[in-house]
């Protein structure tokens, strides 16, 4: 009777699995996943050639590695182009980690990763949130590190206590968990000028994870990752990044900065703090969102290219 009991709880959690697994996003390229520290899977693509040079791409707050497929479908001919869901995304483990600062927890994480793989001569490419993760990464000098390309980033912009405070509780869990189907389409809307079919793909993903049973945790995951950027901000850091780096925003820009908090600053206001970073190079894509990536991909990747090719 105790062995029929434990095949049936065997079965019965195999198919709660494969139901939650359901209820996560399938993406176009092989997935691959390694274990970094305290048993947590990171979910990675990896497009070109192996000898090609490597950009390592990092998502930004409730992101995954379909907002790099326009970015790895324009540049795979030229570099080998890896993407990462960050721990509590995607296809990556999702679970309350019980951190204090998500910011170095999501640093750490990549370097773990990239020790991991064995990578080396680097650039690290991070979007919005994933932005300001990279910038915490090349502030401790790591010896693969070779460029940074910061899209879109968080952390140049400057929040007062009270501002601050006012955004952790609008980004609280309990927050995401009750958005409707209409409010997380306004969410999405608002990081293109033009939004591609792959953001309507993005929007679906997200309304169908509310029916999973580690939302709950993504919810988490995300409100800490807000309080992580607020409370470790890293402009004030930018001076001592010793790599060539390329900033990018979208001139159309609708997150950066904030329009209610901020209705004075621009979005080039914002790029020109990246003037503090030694070797820095700063362009403004015209005609393209917070999502710059994918709202203007031929431009983004353009630029890319040029970039790290001269």
């Amino acid at each position: 009777m105790k062995k029929v009991l434990t095949i049936l709880l065997t079965l019965t959690c195999m198919i709660a699995s494969a139901q939650n697994d359901e209820l996560r996003p399938s993406y176009k390229y092989t997935v691959e996943k390694i274990t970094i520290s305290d048993n947590v899977e990171m979910a990675y693509v990896d497009e070109g050639a192996a000898d090609a040079p490597v950009l390592l791409m990092v998502h930004g707050l409730g992101g995954y590695i379909k907002n790099w497929y326009p970015t790895i479908d324009g540049l795979k001919d030229s570099f080998r182009c890896i993407a990462i869901d960050l721990p509590g995304y995607g296809l990556s483990t999702i679970q309350d980690f019980n951190q204090d600062d998500y910011m170095v927890f999501f640093a750490e994480s990549v370097v773990d990763f990239v020790n991991k793989l064995g990578l080396t001569e680097v650039t690290l490419m991070g979007h919005s949130m994933g932005g300001q993760v990279s910038v915490l990464v090349a502030l401790n000098n790591p010896e693969w590190l070779k460029k940074l390309i910061l899209a879109a980033p968080a952390g140049f912009e400057k929040f007062t206590d009270q501002e601050g405070e006012a955004l952790k509780q609008f980004a609280s869990a309990s927050a995401i968990i009750s958005h409707t189907d209409d409010q997380i389409r306004a969410a999405y809307l608002v990081n293109f000028v033009n939004m591609p079919d792959l953001g309507e793909e993005m929007i679906q993903d997200r309304i169908k994870a509310r029916q999973a049973d580690w939302f709950g945790a993504y919810a988490k995951v995300r409100e800490m990752g807000v309080k992580g950027m607020l409370d470790h901000p890293i402009h004030q850091d930018l001076i001592k990044i010793q790599v060539p780096t390329l900033v990018l925003f979208g001139e159309n820009d609708l997150l950066i900065p904030n329009k209610y908090l901020h209705p004075q600053l621009t979005t080039g206001q914002v790029a020109d703090i990246g003037n503090k970073i030694p070797q820095v190079k700063i362009e403004l894509i015209e005609a393209a969102g917070h999502m710059l990536q994918m709202d203007s991909p031929a431009r983004f990747n353009l630029i890319v290219k040029q970039s790290l090719t001269y």
